[in-house]
């Protein structure tokens, strides 16, 4: 069984060793519209929100998967996800805090009050960060107020999701039955993960921090490799 460190950015490293890990990756392929990735390609925060918010729409959407298809190979990526999208979440984001809906960093231990009433969750009180936890890692979010998911102790459920990740999972909510639904899935994860790759490419060659070089470049061929994995299945049961 092969070991895998993902160094997070400035701060713990993960050290993980599952099967679903130890593949070697297939050669890196970015579809020409998922290339430009914007700041992304350089700021550490805009990376950060950038992988987690797609970390989070592809754990969701899995999990739907395993409740809805009946397909042994979706249901076998969609729990390869599960593990490796966890992964990569631990490593960018601290334990105890959450992505706000502005794409900053935000603590998730100040018994802060909520508005269950918004599907999101809305903020009501000021955001301190840990003073553990410096500035720069975590792109200035000292005293931010933002908008964080209602279970931040979930993977994927700690990061509100951006417009497109919402419009995925209304989505696959909405197919009718379970070969739509498929269809659906590895249609949108295929394209997901194109992004993610052209995400992760472009900032482990041009990132501003060293250390997020350093994930950048560990964590691509998972991502290359899932990425295989799921265009191979859009090319099967996709649309």
């Amino acid at each position: 069984m092969k070991t895998i460190t993902l160094a997070a950015l400035g701060l713990s490293v993960a050290a993980l060793a599952t099967p679903a890990l130890a593949q070697d990756a297939l050669p890196i392929r970015i579809l020409p519209n998922a290339a430009d990735v914007g700041a992304a390609a350089t700021s550490t925060p805009a990376f950060r929100a950038e992988a987690l918010r797609s970390d989070a729409a592809s754990i969701e959407a899995s999990r739907i998967a395993l409740e809805r298809s009946n397909n042994p190979r979706v249901r076998n990526y969609a729990n390869r996800v599960l593990v490796e999208r966890k992964a990569t979440t631990d490593a960018l984001l601290p334990a105890g805090t959450s992505l706000s809906r502005g794409g900053t960093v935000v603590s998730d231990n100040q018994g802060i009050r909520t508005d269950l009433s918004n599907p999101v969750g809305l903020v009501l009180a000021p955001v301190t960060i840990a003073a553990s936890i410096g500035t720069t890692v975590v792109g200035g979010a000292l005293g931010a107020v933002g908008i964080v998911d209602n279970s931040p102790t979930e993977p994927g459920r700690r990061v509100a999701l951006g417009e497109r990740g919402i419009q995925r999972i209304e989505a696959l909510k909405a197919a009718p039955n379970g070969r739509a639904f498929d269809r659906a899935y590895v249609d949108q994860q295929a394209r997901s993960d194109a992004r993610t790759l052209a995400l992760y490419d472009s900032y482990a060659k041009s990132g501003d921090s060293t250390a997020g070089r350093r994930f950048a470049n560990e964590a691509l061929p998972y991502i290359a490799d899932e990425h295989a994995h799921s265009a191979n299945l859009a090319v099967r049961y996709g649309g």
